[in-house]
């Protein structure tokens, strides 16, 4: 098997007691059924209060005002410090370590929901990429059945012609994210055809200095591009920002933060300076953080696409993940380390989010016939 990983990902370490946003307060900590045994074969004298920290019928720790029932009050784990690193559930041990599983390939990716990796990622000696290796395991190709393995190379081959353009500062950013929003329209046209071959052509495209317009290898049978969420627009991103406010809420306040946005977008407006400097970033070194944002939210959705077509979605995904997280930044007193954790806590860790969010970008995609 391939093992493609994001780098620094085998020297990630947690800094537990002094993480500003520990993942043990406020989530509910699932525990895999491996440890949930082990856990129940535990004794001596902290099996008692291991046991009544484990709610065995809802398979997780139970909670205390909001705080992991295992942690404790200087912000260590008490499991770990009695049992050791060994002994805890798959959860705690791989955050924020996320896999995915394409065949023979694992993409091995660090979640900005986790404030050190936002941290390292903001260094700007951090370059935001990828090592390789080989790992002699092999795993079942009947749970990966649904894997496409042509459809991967062209995802794969797409996603390195965005990652490219996505640095090219010659060009303006928001119209770098349009561009990248463009090509994806037109991709998931191409799958919703059959012709899954145009995915890699509509992204050769991507090299070309213009403004990315694919008419020219754009079946007759796909509609013009007119999806209104692909550039910078005003009302859309009014439209969006309702719609944030109405998803579950995973952070406090959630609703009263995107209220906050909604305000500073109509006192601002889109000709204000304001907004021109919060969305439209010149300075190389705004830019360059901006830029790993996005990469890391399209490494982890993009191909992902493989398993349900939604290629436009993802893609759009983290595209607007990009600008809400610099609304964020701009309307709020966060600083950009704050805004990428908080908004990737309320978002990614919840499966009602991410699902109602790629229906509302599906929703730009004309049906066929």
């Amino acid at each position: 098997m391939l093992i493609r990983k994001q780098n620094g990902f085998d020297n990630f370490v947690c800094i537990a007691d002094k993480c500003p946003k520990s993942c043990c307060i406020g989530w509910q900590i699932v525990i895999d059924e491996t440890s949930l045994h082990k856990y129940k074969d535990t004794s001596g004298e902290f099996a008692p209060l291991l046991q009544q920290g484990i709610d065995y019928g809802e398979k997780c720790f139970r909670q205390n005002a909001g705080r992991c029932a295992m942690l404790r009050s200087d912000g260590l784990c008490d499991l770990q410090r009695h049992l050791g690193e060994d002994y805890l559930c798959n959860t705690c041990r791989l955050y924020p370590r996320h896999e995915e599983d394409f065949l023979d390939l694992r993409e091995e990716t660090l979640t900005l929901s986790c404030p050190e990796v936002t941290r390292m990622l903001l260094d700007p000696d951090y370059e935001y990429g990828f090592t390789e290796e080989t790992d002699e395991k092999t795993d079942n190709p009947e749970e990966y059945q649904d894997c496409d393995v042509f459809l991967l190379d062209e995802l794969a081959y797409a996603r390195e012609k965005m990652a490219a353009l996505i640095k090219r500062r010659e060009l303006p950013f928001q119209e770098r994210l349009s561009m990248i929003g463009a090509a994806a329209f037109d991709m998931q046209h191409s799958y919703d055809y059959g012709d899954i071959e145009l995915i890699g052509k509509t992204c050769e495209r991507l090299d070309e200095t213009a403004v990315f317009d694919s008419t020219d290898i754009r079946p007759e049978e796909i509609e013009p591009l007119n999806a209104t969420g692909i550039p910078l627009d005003f009302s859309y991103t009014m439209e969006s920002l309702s719609f944030l406010a109405q998803l579950e809420a995973l952070e406090e306040d959630w609703s009263d933060t995107v209220f906050r946005i909604k305000e500073y977008c109509l006192k601002n407006g889109n000709d204000s300076d304001a907004w021109k400097t919060a969305m439209h970033p010149t300075n190389p070194r705004e830019q360059a953080v901006f830029e790993k944002i996005f990469l890391s939210f399209l490494y982890t959705y993009l191909c992902g696409s493989v398993y349900d077509g939604q290629i436009y979605a993802r893609c759009m995904l983290a595209i607007w993940s990009v600008r809400w997280i610099m609304l964020l930044f701009a309307a709020t007193d966060l600083t950009i380390e704050q805004s990428i954790y908080l908004y990737s806590r309320q978002i990614e860790h919840s499966d009602e989010n991410i699902n109602a969010l790629i229906s509302f970008f599906e929703e730009e995609i004309p049906e066929i016939g």
